[in-house]
């Protein structure tokens, strides 16, 4: 039969599709068809064999360019071990060639061969390399391959740094000295690494070194230049290092050449432009554009002409300079700062730099980046992985150099810190004089971990855990906690989730502890304000008289906790962190009786002690394998109520019909405004015995 019908031939077709199929499936993928285990032989002048392994998944052919070097088999398909004979030379200096191998229909792969001479050399493969100013973290690198037939090392004490342009001038000068040097460095975890003592001596026989160099960006508008020698060593007798020439020389140099970074003016492009070079660097979340107005850019603020600083109107220099941005989720590694661009933003009030990237398992410092920016009064760095803070950061306080405004809030939340006493030496009230929010929670590495008697030392499981103080027996922690404690002018202060162990400190340790700081132990009349409409000074600076006043008294009251009987008189109150609105130390691994500084604190109601104080680690154990929680509150810390009522309203809490008070049960009631919010806790103790007690107005005992 001539001719075949068509479901025949589309069974062949289908046929040899599978064929196909079948024999791609058998052959795995190998890049450009063709893989050699080797692309770097080097050899003595004796020559000899060599063996490359070829992978193909096609036929291939080789071919050489110099005839010195044999190959066989010279074609081959698939997996073929090929051998190089390499003839024996009487030059001096080293003689290089290729070998290719070529895939049929696709890009040849290429084996250099370097014969060395008699003479000693170190070659380098590309001894001038180019750089550009920035690239992500795993591409600041360059790999240098050096080939070479005697023992050497790599002068990385004495590098010749300098700048193509020349010695910088104008005022870019000072910062451009500070970039000068110390930009490219050696990866030290190479496991051969030919610098200093670490010698790489494998005698006359010759061999190829990689070597990787790491690098860091360049932020000054210069271009840098590196020349790093390699020095020959072990040499006898009349033995010298030769160039390609065979002329006698002293070392080998590799010049490394990095491109200027674009200049940042002093004006608002130069805001705009230091933002998109730091998240271009930081390889943050959000990056911007300079094609868009940067009043659309999201996170970031400039300053308007109607705006005030310190109550008066913004200088004119400042208007349309950036005023506050926030960097989300960088990924600067161990070892690197925050892009120094940063300082360019001269005019910044509030930074906020949030959730670096694997924070929890990195161990990170700040640079001096931030630390010039003198007009800074909100900063915020969370979840970035400090484990420290340089000596110099305190000038932020604006104490140590007045030329700088002061941090009046700061929120270091989520770092990597071990001790709170970390900080305590250089955040302190008085290098911090303006400071009114601090925020130190979540310092934890760590969120499994609930039993600290399994812990070694600041370790669990080979990991470090995070800020871990042991408040009742180191002294060095417990005086830090007291330190924070002491710190009057403190309106928010945050020591949540950690790993804080031990006993809150005693009234009797905190009254002595205020005296020493200079502070009155207890509450005076000039703590209070009164009436209904304060001055904003007066509400945020003093404590209200309307429901507070009792803390003047005299008179002895007592209160009920979980069965116990705790009484206290208003003037014997320790007077600690007397005009705080928010105090949180929830989710630690406290324990022991709650001190009255804090069971009778005014702002006690509104620092929602239920959930902020009280609860601490569920199912906690201290490093003594006892159940964490406080005396008398335990793992349920939600069986009290601070809320507030209305001065004539009776609380639920306490009567099965609430409505107006009854005065047969609350004779105080006529003492309170009906539009006035009173804490819980006045009611039941404070106001309830009686409005006309001679002792005090307005207090009374216990209900």
């Amino acid at each position: 039969m001539k001719f075949l019908n068509n479901s025949m031939i589309w069974s062949l077709i289908l046929c040899a599709g599978l064929v196909v199929s079948c024999k791609d499936d058998d052959e795995p993928g190998i890049p450009g068809g063709l893989a050699l285990d080797k692309t770097e032989i080097a050899i003595g002048p004796e020559g000899g064999t060599e063996r490359v392994q070829v992978t193909s998944s096609t036929n291939w052919v080789s071919s050489v360019s110099a005839p010195w070097v044999s190959v066989s088999p010279a074609n081959g398909f698939g997996s073929v071990a090929s051998v190089l004979t390499v003839d024996s030379t009487l030059e001096n200096t080293a003689r290089t060639l290729e070998v290719r191998y070529t895939p049929q229909g696709q890009q040849p792969q290429t084996l250099t061969v370097t014969q060395f001479g008699f003479g000693k050399q170190i070659l380098i493969k590309e001894a001038e390399v180019e750089l550009e100013s920035s690239a992500n973290y795993d591409e600041r690198v360059v790999d240098v391959t050096i080939q070479t037939n005697v023992q050497f090392r790599i002068d990385m004490d004495n590098i010749g740094y300098s700048f193509e342009e020349g010695d910088p001038t104008g005022d870019d000068a000072a910062e451009a000295e500070t970039q000068r040097t110390g930009w490219i460095d050696l990866e030290r975890n190479q496991s051969e690494t030919p610098v200093g003592d670490d010698l790489l001596d494998r005698g006359a026989r010759p061999r190829t070194v990689k070597v990787r160099f790491r690098w860091e960006m360049n932020t000054v508008p210069y271009t840098r230049v590196a020349k790093i020698d390699l020095l020959p060593l072990g040499l006898d007798g009349d033995e010298t290092l030769v160039d390609a020439d065979g002329n006698p020389i002293d070392k080998v140099t590799l010049t490394v050449t990095q491109t200027a970074a674009p200049k940042i003016e002093d004006n608002r492009a130069g805001d705009s432009l230091a933002i998109i070079m730091i998240c271009e660097k930081a390889q943050t979340m959000v990056s911007y554009s300079s094609a868009e107005n940067m009043r659309n850019w999201d996170g970031v603020t400039l300053w308007e002409r109607t705006d005030e600083v310190d109550g008066e109107q913004v200088p004119s220099e400042w208007v349309g300079r950036v005023r506050s941005v926030s960097f989300m989720g960088p990924n600067i590694q161990e070892g690197e700062s925050f892009p120094r661009e940063l300082r360019y933003l001269k005019y910044l009030e509030t930074l906020s730099i949030a959730s670096n990237t694997n924070r929890q398992t990195r161990e990170m410092h700040l640079g001096d980046e931030l630390l010039e920016l003198k007009h800074l009064k909100e900063l915020s760095i969370s979840s970035y992985g400090l484990i420290d803070l340089p000596e110099d950061f305190k000038k932020l306080g604006g104490e140590v150099d007045d030329s700088y405004a002061g941090l009046e809030a700061l929120t270091l939340s989520s770092n990597n810190f071990e001790n709170l006493s970390d900080f305590t030496g250089i955040i302190t009230k008085e290098n911090f004089p303006k400071l009114e929010y601090l925020d130190l929670s979540g310092c934890r590495r760590t969120d499994a971990l609930s039993d600290l008697s399994t812990i070694s030392g600041f370790e669990y499981n080979g990991t470090p855990i995070g800020l871990r103080s042991n408040i009742s027996t180191d002294s060095n922690e417990k005086q830090a906690l007291i330190d924070l404690l002491t710190w009057e002018k403190l309106r928010y202060l945050s020591l949540s989730y950690g790993f804080m162990q031990g006993s809150l400190p005693t009234d009797e340790e905190m009254v002595a502890a205020l005296q020493a700081a200079g502070q009155k132990p207890y509450y005076d009349a000039d703590d209070f304000f009164a009436g209904k409409n304060p001055a904003r000074d007066d509400w945020w600076n003093k404590v209200s008289k309307d429901t507070c006043q009792w803390l003047l008294s005299e008179k002895e009251v007592s209160i009920t906790l979980n069965g116990e009987e705790i009484t206290a008189k208003g003037t014997e109150i320790p007077r600690v962190l007397p005009f705080n609105r928010a105090f949180s130390i929830n989710l630690n691994f406290l324990t022991g009786p709650l001190p009255k500084w804090l069971l009778f604190h005014p702002y006690l109601a509104e620092w929602n002690p239920g959930q902020m104080i009280f609860n601490q680690q569920e199912k906690g154990k201290t490093s003594d394998g006892v159940t964490v929680g406080f005396d008398g509150v335990g793992q349920s810390p939600y069986d009290f109520d601070y809320t507030y009522y209305y001065g004539n309203k009776q609380p639920a809490a306490t009567t099965e019909k609430p409505g107006d008070c009854d005065p047969s049960i609350d004779p105080g009631y006529s003492d309170r405004d009906p539009g006035v919010a009173y804490p819980l806790y006045y009611y039941r103790y404070v106001n309830a015995a009686g409005a006309n007690d001679p002792d005090y107005h307005g207090a009374g005992g216990n209900q």
